[in-house]
This record gives C-alpha cells, sequence and structure tokens, in this order.
C-alpha cells in the first residue's frame, strides 16, 4: 500500500487543477487504492479502455498520444516502475538520455559538448529518429527483455495485464510502409543519372573531406 500512495502521488504530481478525474480520484483515494491492491493481487482488472488523442510539439511535430483512465492504469504504471524502474535503469548505458530523472535534454546536451571538447577532430555525430517506434516494438522482444531480469511468473501475467493488451494493428504497418515508399521516391529523386552521352551535373560546393581511414568516434558519437 505504501507503494501504491506514492505511485498515486507521483502519477498526479502537477495535474490535479487540469485534470477533473483526478479530482474525482482524490474523493475516494484510499478506497481505490484498496481496490488495486485487490486487482493487482488476484489479476483481475477492468477493461484497458485506451483513448488516442494527438499533442503538437513547440516545433509543431504532431504526435498520437495512445493513454489510459488515471484509475487504475495510471497509478498501477506508476507503481510498477518504482519497483522496477532502478533495475531496469542500471542496465542501460551511461549515455541515454530523455524520461530519466536528472538525464533529460540539458544532461544530454552538456555530455555532448563534453565529447566534442575531448574529441576535437571528430566534428560530426548522427542524430536519427524512429518513425512510430513504440507503437512499432514487437511485443515478444519486450517480453523476452523482461525475462532476462525479472524470473517472478506472476509479475509476468502482471505486465500481461498491464501492458500487452495493447495491439497497434495492421495500421501501424501500413503506415511505415507508406513511409518507407515516400523516402525511397525522395532518395530516388535526389539521385541524377544522367542519361548515355549527357554530361554530369556540376556540383556548386565541393563534398566534405571523409574522415581519414583508422580514426574511431567514440562510443557516443558513433
Amino acid at each position: 500500500m505504501d507503494n501504491l500512495r506514492a505511485a498515486d502521488r507521483e502519477a498526479q504530481a502537477g495535474k490535479v487543477k487540469k485534470n477533473r478525474y483526478i479530482r474525482r480520484h482524490n474523493l475516494r483515494a484510499e478506497e481505490n487504492l484498496q481496490a488495486l491492491r485487490e486487482m493487482i493481487l488476484t489479476l483481475r482488472f477492468p477493461d484497458p479502455g485506451y483513448t488516442s488523442m494527438t499533442v503538437v510539439s513547440d516545433a509543431g511535430k504532431r504526435r498520437e498520444i495512445v493513454k489510459q483512465s488515471y484509475f487504475p492504469w495510471r497509478i498501477l504504471h506508476h507503481a510498477i516502475m518504482r519497483v522496477i524502474g532502478p533495475v531496469l535503469y542500471r542496465s542501460l548505458i551511461y549515455d541515454t538520455f530523455a524520461c530519466i530523472k536528472g538525464k533529460g535534454l540539458h544532461f544530454g546536451v552538456r555530455r555532448m559538448k563534453t565529447m566534442l571538447r575531448r574529441y576535437p577532430d571528430n566534428a560530426w555525430f548522427w542524430k536519427t529518429d524512429y518513425k512510430k517506434f513504440y507503437q512499432s516494438i514487437p511485443h515478444e522482444a519486450i517480453r523476452k527483455a523482461l525475462r532476462r531480469k525479472f524470473k517472478d511468473e506472476k509479475f509476468m501475467l502482471l505486465m500481461e495485464k498491464t501492458l500487452f493488451t495493447y495491439d497497434s494493428g495492421e495500421d501501424i504497418l501500413t503506415i511505415l510502409r507508406d513511409e518507407e515508399k515516400c523516402k525511397q521516391r525522395s532518395a530516388n529523386w535526389l539521385i541524377h543519372q544522367p542519361a548515355p552521352g549527357q554530361p554530369g551535373r556540376k556540383l556548386h560546393r565541393p563534398l566534405p573531406e571523409r574522415a581519414p581511414k583508422g580514426k574511431v568516434l567514440p562510443a557516443l558519437l558513433r
């Protein structure tokens, strides 16, 4: 119960005023937490009730967010992470940023600047992004990763109830295939193949010099 109470406080931090469901929960918080404890012990939970919403970032990027109700699901998510979080975080490399307390965007920027000063000859780094990353992770890959860390079968049954009930469906595959085709068309358009006898294009600016062979970038910059 102490863990559930702490998870409840974490889950609603800074959200009470703008979330009427949290305010409604707080009217009977102890009773709800007792009910959540019973759900965990019996592994009997209500319908997952996933809903989707669109969030626009400061940069104008649109994201489709899938969420669940505050009680019991979001409290349960925090309760689980309070137990397994330290184990998972210890398995990550030091230079893992974002969504980890004390290791957000600013920490990542400071580490990058440190590495660039430490290795001044390596002036290039690779930044990448993954389309629909979380929605496209195969559930079996997550199961195997969790089983390597946790041997408790009842915990794995709990994860089946809380994590693996979500299914992206075939729509995610269609989105990824369409995105791949779009990128392929753009790549083909950029590659100019002159016809036989036709002079190739002249570059308006020189290509960047390649790094000397044998120079190895530090792990953070690769």
